[in-house]
């Protein structure tokens, strides 16, 4: 499956089909009908919990690099490539 265009307006949300759980050190989410597993790095991790209540990819973008103390630039492209790896695994849901 492709992923959906992202850009800065994108409201993202999880998936109904992605459940996660927290290990030492890391963060894994699981595809509960694909029964596949994806390991989140640290800012992965930061932007999942975030997404408890649906979000734009600008607004998530501005928290990041506040968060991680990066630029704007830089975060709004991390946003985007984490919001196309997931929603093309169906584990993020857009509009």
């Amino acid at each position: 499956m492709s992923a959906p265009e992202i850009g800065p307006e994108t409201t993202l949300r999880r998936a109904d089909r992605a459940v996660h759980g927290e290990l030492p050190e890391e963060t894994v989410l699981l595809d509960v009908e694909d029964k596949v597993a994806v390991r989140l790095n640290q800012t992965g991790a930061w932007l999942w919990e975030r997404l408890e209540q649906p979000e734009t990819v600008a607004e998530l973008a501005v928290g990041l690099a506040s968060e991680f103390g990066i630029d704007g630039e830089r975060a709004l492209a991390d946003v985007e490539a984490f919001a196309s790896d997931l929603a093309g695994r169906s584990l993020l849901d857009t509009a």
